[in-house]
């Protein structure tokens, strides 16, 4: 289930499909650690810069615990 939040993370980063993420899980070996990369990281697993702009915002306005709890509810 730590894993599961990380995953409906991604699923909401427009410009993330499941090319990019197969490419991000193939560099990082794992999702978390996908999601936490730093930028410079990020772009050498080759993400364009709006995919990457698109994460790192993303990243700062989710709360994942929030977002997982939504999905728990439904």
């Amino acid at each position: 289930m730590e894993q599961l939040r990380y995953w409906l993370g991604f699923n909401l980063v427009r410009g993330i499909g499941p090319v990019r993420l197969r490419a991000l899980l193939d560099y990082f070996g794992d999702i978390q650690t996908a999601w936490e990369a730093p930028a410079a990281a990020l772009r050498e697993v080759g993400l364009d810069r709006r995919s990457l702009s698109n994460l790192l915002s993303c990243r700062q306005q989710l709360d994942l615990d929030v977002v997982l709890a939504r999905v728990a509810e439904a």
